[in-house]
């Protein structure tokens, strides 16, 4: 390359940059360590504009973190229910808590998720109005753990945890304690 290109090239990046824009191609990993993070510690997806599913979200992971510590639960909090789908429907996060519409939305692509389409969702436990939500590939004897710990720890919740229910399947895990079943062997 001649030296007037490479000039040219870091004269024009640095515009770029100065106006505000992005690149076209960013890595949204840049440390490569999030997934590492995730893999250690449980993220309870929560709501900030809906504060039953943030106390919803804020109690499971007390729960945890007092009947489970080795999950080392932590909450994440999301703008609103479109993100927590988004977040799920990606693969970004591993469970969360949603309202029962919301899930079977998303389960759906229904509105507001009609452009996020074939998301397999997986129920946890229910709460009633609200749902705690996993992907498949959550590992069926964790989905158990926090099916049977919840459902031992009705008292701790703003609501008792139940088996899921609706249009959303449970996950197998979930499916095993609730159907009174061994914990699975993943």
């Amino acid at each position: 390359m001649k030296r007037r290109d490479l000039l040219t090239f870091g004269v024009s990046a640095a515009a770029f940059f100065l106006a505000g824009q992005s690149p076209a191609i960013a890595d949204l990993e840049p440390d490569g360590m999030w997934s590492i993070y995730r893999r250690y510690r449980l993220l309870i997806v929560g709501q900030r504009d809906d504060e039953i599913a943030n106390a919803f979200a804020r109690a499971v992971v007390d729960v945890l973190a007092r009947s489970l510590p080795t999950s080392r639960a932590q909450l994440a909090r999301a703008v609103d229910t479109r993100r927590v789908g988004v977040l799920i429907g990606t693969q970004q996060q591993d469970v969360a808590i949603m309202t029962a519409e919301s899930a079977e939305a998303l389960f759906l692509a229904k509105p507001p998720f009609d452009d996020i389409r074939n998301v397999p969702l997986r129920l946890i436990v229910s709460f009633g109005s609200h749902v705690l939500v996993c992907r498949p590939d959550f590992l069926a004897g964790h989905a158990y753990l926090l099916a049977q710990t919840l459902a031992e720890q009705k008292d701790a919740l703003p609501a008792p945890a139940g088996a899921p229910d609706g249009i959303v399947p449970a996950h197998r895990g979930s499916y095993a304690f609730f159907a009174g079943e061994g914990a699975p062997n993943d």
